[in-house]
């Protein structure tokens, strides 16, 4: 299946994905890896090949695991939130290699306009016994030099503000998590992409454990209810939409 053939996009599993650009580089979102049990063993060096930036939407576990490794191995440009620039220096990521902004805000790396959104989640981190937030959760929009762009919700809940970014930015492809208890579940995905209105989607954070129960199917029967002619594209980690 073709969507764009100069963007290329891989699940790796749970929320974590990695975009090759029409330049050729690699753009890494919530990098998850080395104990993502839904990461294909196969795909883990791949990752680091030709690494550009690394996009952080918030702190929890699950989505920065191995942030500080590739960050410190490649030499990638790490896009977060302002609030987490100290916290990720205290880990040993380069000040120079840190790009933090706030939500509202554009920055450009590798040829990719990076526009920082509102997500509803929270943001923390355990740290020797004591519960620390780090920041807020995001989303984010990306534009390619192509003018193709992806909408990256993050971990969120359904919120108004996506028919906003439906209005400003109509993106082409919405990544949007599915899988319930600690996000949207698929009806409230489905509403989101009744709000936004992009021709693709592709679901995430579903399925890694069971408790994640949110399924594809169930996202597409709640779109056939509201209405949505949004295209659900269903990827196993891994797999590589071209």
């Amino acid at each position: 299946m073709k969507l764009n053939r100069d963007v290329h996009i891989t699940w790796v599993g749970h929320a974590t994905f990695h975009l090759i650009t029409p330049e050729g580089v690699g753009i890494l979102i919530d990098p998850w890896i080395n104990s993502n049990p839904a990461c294909p063993a196969a795909l883990k060096p791949r990752l680091r090949d030709r690494l550009a930036a690394i996009l952080l939407t918030h702190g929890h576990s699950d989505h920065l695991a191995d942030l500080v490794e590739l960050a410190q191995e490649t030499g990638a440009s790490v896009l977060c939130q302002y609030d987490l620039v100290s916290y990720l220096e205290a880990q040993h990521v380069s000040g120079k290699q840190l790009l933090g902004f706030n939500k509202g805000g554009t920055v450009t790396v590798a040829d990719v306009r990076v526009t920082m959104t509102n997500a509803h989640h929270s943001s923390s981190s355990y740290e020797h016994g004591t519960l620390i937030t780090l920041g807020s959760a995001a989303g984010y929009l990306l534009r390619f030099s192509n003018n193709f762009t992806i909408y990256v919700t993050g971990d969120t809940s359904v919120t108004m503000d996506m028919q906003i970014i439906g209005d400003l930015y109509k993106p082409d492809l919405t990544i949007l998590p599915i899988g319930d208890h600690f996000t949207m579940d698929p009806r409230q995905a489905a509403y989101a992409l009744k709000l936004i209105r992009s021709p693709y989607a592709i679901p995430c954070h579903f399925g890694t454990f069971p408790i994640l129960s949110g399924t594809p199917e169930a996202l597409v029967a709640a779109c056939q209810e509201f209405g949505v002619t949004t295209e659900v594209i269903v990827l196993k980690p891994g797999q590589t939409l071209t």
